[in-house]
């Protein structure tokens, strides 16, 4: 019950803070030598959005969610974040075990390298991707790779390699530095003292304890993958959610439309931080663990 009220409650404040933030700019005014806060007309406008955020039975609400391909789109950069996710997961977590388990030399070799590629823009490394298919394409007529979606065809490869690309290095550094910490607690050297190979001790206690580090984390993730969405659908041309969303702004959209894309967009982070609390209460946390 508890947590319920908690997510109630965040809710609210969402909802709250994204009503206050699009009639912000109601709250300036210029007078002739000097700012005015017109915090009655921003009091006016908040009422007034609240009021077409609940009048549920009104003829427009969400009108623009009829007219445009909100759930195809939706499905679709929901499906390049999931898949981008576990992809991120999996091979972050199978390299971040193959590097502590490497020679002394090889892993600081390896952890500058990726100190390295975890500082590159987002910018960059999405038109290394363009240049990549297009240089291939032109040097050998080889064509293995849909780039943009021209004639509503959507590519799933190029947007889940170029989204995934710097969220793997994030991450992959974040599971070295906790693995590192975990490996000179007590429970870690008490196993050693027993005779358990490094190796099963990694695999087995080292890595079920920093599981609910690793889900928290995944919100940071999510929010990094989301922007790299939003770039990636911009610069090739793809029509997925964030596109659906800038029509709706462009076209004037009512404000319950809107909300309800912030809504949606928000979903995968609250999704998120509900695992990471279920995953933890099952665990129970490094106390419960035991060898």
């Amino acid at each position: 019950m508890k947590r319920f009220f908690r997510v109630f409650i965040r809710i609210i404040l969402i909802v709250s803070g994204i009503l206050f933030i699009f009639n912000l700019p109601s709250l300036l005014g210029i007078g002739k030598n000097h700012v005015v806060l017109n915090f009655k007309t921003l009091w006016i406008n908040v009422k007034a959005d609240f009021h077409l955020l609940v009048d549920i039975k009104g003829i427009g609400y969400l009108d623009f969610f009829k007219k445009l391909e909100i759930a195809e789109s939706y499905q679709y950069t929901m499906t390049i974040l999931l898949v981008s996710l576990l992809f991120i997961s999996c091979l972050a977590t199978v390299s971040a075990v193959l590097i502590i388990i490497s020679p002394e030399k090889v892993r600081k070799h390896l952890k500058s390298g990726i100190n390295f590629f975890e500082a590159v823009p987002d910018l960059l490394v999405i038109f290394l991707f363009q240049f990549f298919v297009i240089t291939l394409y032109k040097s050998t007529g080889l064509k293995f790779l849909q780039l943009y979606g021209l004639f509503g065809h959507k590519p799933y490869f190029v947007p889940i390699m170029t989204v995934s690309f710097l969220p793997f290095f994030f991450l992959l550094q974040f599971l070295i530095k906790v693995i590192d910490e975990e490996q000179v607690q007590q429970y870690v050297l008490y196993a050693r003292a027993k005779g358990m190979g490094r190796i099963r001790t990694l695999l087995v206690h080292i890595m079920r304890n920093i599981v609910p580090l690793l889900i928290f984390q995944f919100r940071t993730i999510v929010w990094v993958l989301l922007s790299n969405i939003y770039l990636v659908e911009v610069l090739f041309n793809i029509n997925g959610f964030n596109q659906q969303f800038i029509k709706i702004v462009n076209m004037g959209g009512d404000f319950p439309s809107l909300v309800a894309c912030l809504l949606m967009l928000s979903m995968p982070l609250l999704v998120m931080e509900a695992a990471g609390w279920l995953i933890s209460k099952l665990i129970k946390g490094k106390e419960a663990v035991s060898l």
